[in-house]
Protein backbone atom coordinates (compact mmCIF):
# COMPACT_ATOMS: atom_id res chain seq x y z
CA UNK A 1 0.00 0.00 0.00
CA UNK A 2 1.51 3.35 -1.01
CA UNK A 3 1.20 6.18 1.63
CA UNK A 4 0.98 9.93 0.94
CA UNK A 5 4.46 11.75 0.62
CA UNK A 6 4.74 13.98 3.78
CA UNK A 7 6.62 17.63 3.18
CA UNK A 8 9.15 17.35 6.00
CA UNK A 9 8.52 20.97 6.95
CA UNK A 10 5.27 19.80 8.49
CA UNK A 11 7.29 18.32 11.62
CA UNK A 12 7.93 21.13 13.46
CA UNK A 13 4.97 22.85 13.26
CA UNK A 14 2.87 19.91 14.34
CA UNK A 15 5.07 19.31 17.47
CA UNK A 16 4.86 22.95 17.83
CA UNK A 17 0.71 22.87 17.57
CA UNK A 18 1.16 19.88 20.74
CA UNK A 19 3.93 21.43 22.78
CA UNK A 20 1.27 24.56 22.63
CA UNK A 21 -2.01 22.42 23.91
CA UNK A 22 -3.36 21.50 20.98
CA UNK A 23 -4.79 17.96 21.12
CA UNK A 24 -3.14 15.14 18.10
CA UNK A 25 -6.80 14.57 17.13
CA UNK A 26 -7.59 18.14 16.21
CA UNK A 27 -4.18 18.84 14.50
CA UNK A 28 -4.47 15.68 12.28
CA UNK A 29 -7.61 17.22 11.08
CA UNK A 30 -6.11 20.02 9.67
CA UNK A 31 -5.56 19.13 5.98
CA UNK A 32 -1.66 20.75 5.82
CA UNK A 33 -0.83 18.55 8.57
CA UNK A 34 -0.54 14.36 8.15
CA UNK A 35 -3.28 12.06 9.37
CA UNK A 36 -2.85 10.19 12.43
CA UNK A 37 -1.44 6.91 10.78
CA UNK A 38 1.61 8.95 9.28
CA UNK A 39 2.04 9.93 12.35
CA UNK A 40 2.39 6.83 14.01
CA UNK A 41 4.48 5.13 10.92
CA UNK A 42 6.99 8.23 11.98
CA UNK A 43 6.83 7.35 15.33
CA UNK A 44 7.42 4.07 15.00
CA UNK A 45 10.26 4.03 12.07
CA UNK A 46 12.50 6.95 13.79
CA UNK A 47 13.62 7.58 17.42
CA UNK A 48 14.44 10.89 17.56
CA UNK A 49 10.60 11.93 16.06
CA UNK A 50 9.12 9.63 19.17
CA UNK A 51 11.34 11.58 21.18
CA UNK A 52 10.65 15.24 20.16
CA UNK A 53 6.42 13.68 19.95
CA UNK A 54 6.86 12.34 24.19
CA UNK A 55 8.30 15.74 24.65
CA UNK A 56 6.06 17.82 23.00
CA UNK A 57 3.19 15.39 24.89
CA UNK A 58 5.02 16.49 28.32
CA UNK A 59 4.83 20.43 27.18
CA UNK A 60 1.30 20.57 26.49
CA UNK A 61 0.65 17.76 29.35
CA UNK A 62 2.81 21.18 31.54
CA UNK A 63 -0.47 23.75 29.94
CA UNK A 64 -2.81 21.41 31.09
CA UNK A 65 -1.65 21.46 34.65
CA UNK A 66 -1.49 25.18 34.02
CA UNK A 67 -5.42 25.27 32.88
CA UNK A 68 -6.03 23.67 36.80
CA UNK A 69 -5.25 27.10 38.26
CA UNK A 70 -7.53 29.17 35.96
CA UNK A 71 -10.35 26.56 37.14
CA UNK A 72 -9.52 27.38 40.77
CA UNK A 73 -10.14 31.05 40.16
CA UNK A 74 -12.65 30.79 38.20
CA UNK A 75 -15.03 28.52 40.58
CA UNK A 76 -13.95 30.75 43.59
CA UNK A 77 -14.72 33.90 41.81
CA UNK A 78 -18.17 31.89 41.64
CA UNK A 79 -17.62 31.80 37.42
CA UNK A 80 -17.83 28.15 37.06
CA UNK A 81 -20.42 25.93 39.26
CA UNK A 82 -18.23 23.98 41.88
CA UNK A 83 -19.35 20.58 40.21
CA UNK A 84 -18.43 21.04 37.00
CA UNK A 85 -15.23 22.56 37.93
CA UNK A 86 -14.40 19.26 39.75
CA UNK A 87 -14.97 17.33 36.59
CA UNK A 88 -13.21 19.68 34.49
CA UNK A 89 -10.32 19.88 36.87
CA UNK A 90 -10.39 15.47 37.02
CA UNK A 91 -9.98 15.17 33.70
CA UNK A 92 -7.18 17.59 33.66
CA UNK A 93 -5.03 15.97 36.24
CA UNK A 94 -5.44 13.09 34.53
CA UNK A 95 -4.17 13.91 31.76
CA UNK A 96 -1.35 15.92 32.82
CA UNK A 97 0.13 13.08 35.14
CA UNK A 98 -0.37 10.51 31.92
CA UNK A 99 1.89 13.26 29.82
CA UNK A 100 3.85 13.92 32.40
CA UNK A 101 4.43 11.22 34.89
CA UNK A 102 7.48 12.17 36.06
CA UNK A 103 5.60 16.03 37.16
CA UNK A 104 2.23 15.24 37.49
CA UNK A 105 1.77 11.36 37.62
CA UNK A 106 1.41 9.35 40.94
CA UNK A 107 4.14 8.75 42.82
CA UNK A 108 5.31 5.57 42.67
CA UNK A 109 6.99 3.39 45.65
CA UNK A 110 8.09 0.18 45.82
CA UNK A 111 8.84 -1.89 48.69
CA UNK A 112 11.12 -4.80 48.89
CA UNK A 113 11.37 -6.84 52.08
CA UNK A 114 14.34 -9.68 52.76
CA UNK A 115 13.01 -13.27 52.41
CA UNK A 116 14.24 -16.29 54.13
CA UNK A 117 17.23 -18.19 52.18
CA UNK A 118 19.66 -15.62 52.04
CA UNK A 119 21.55 -13.03 50.25
CA UNK A 120 20.72 -11.77 46.82
CA UNK A 121 24.60 -11.86 45.99
CA UNK A 122 24.80 -15.43 47.28
CA UNK A 123 22.15 -16.46 45.28
CA UNK A 124 23.26 -14.85 42.19
CA UNK A 125 26.80 -16.62 43.44
CA UNK A 126 25.12 -20.05 43.42
CA UNK A 127 24.09 -19.78 39.92
CA UNK A 128 26.79 -18.86 38.38
CA UNK A 129 28.85 -21.41 39.81
CA UNK A 130 26.40 -23.69 37.91
CA UNK A 131 28.35 -25.85 35.17
CA UNK A 132 27.01 -25.20 32.00
CA UNK A 133 25.24 -27.95 29.81
CA UNK A 134 26.54 -29.00 26.59
CA UNK A 135 23.97 -31.34 24.80
CA UNK A 136 26.09 -33.45 22.44
CA UNK A 137 23.05 -35.78 20.97
CA UNK A 138 22.05 -34.79 17.57
CA UNK A 139 19.18 -35.52 18.60
CA UNK A 140 18.81 -32.72 20.75
CA UNK A 141 19.67 -30.08 18.36
CA UNK A 142 17.32 -27.88 15.69
CA UNK A 143 17.91 -28.60 11.99
CA UNK A 144 19.31 -26.29 9.98
CA UNK A 145 16.27 -25.74 8.21
CA UNK A 146 12.93 -25.49 9.71
CA UNK A 147 9.49 -26.74 8.51
CA UNK A 148 6.05 -25.97 9.53
CA UNK A 149 5.23 -29.79 9.74
CA UNK A 150 8.22 -32.52 9.05
CA UNK A 151 6.28 -35.35 7.03
CA UNK A 152 8.96 -37.21 6.28
CA UNK A 153 7.59 -36.86 2.82
CA UNK A 154 9.97 -33.81 0.05
CA UNK A 155 8.74 -30.81 0.22
CA UNK A 156 6.87 -29.58 -3.11
CA UNK A 157 6.75 -26.32 -3.36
Amino acid sequence: MAYPKVDESVWPEFLERISNGEAVRVICKDKSMPSWATVARKIAAEPEFEKQYRMALEFRGMLLAEELDEIYRDTRAGMIDPASARVAADILKWQAARMTPKIYGDKQQVEVAASKGGSYLEALTQVNAIEPVVLTDERDTQAETLRARDSGQPDNG
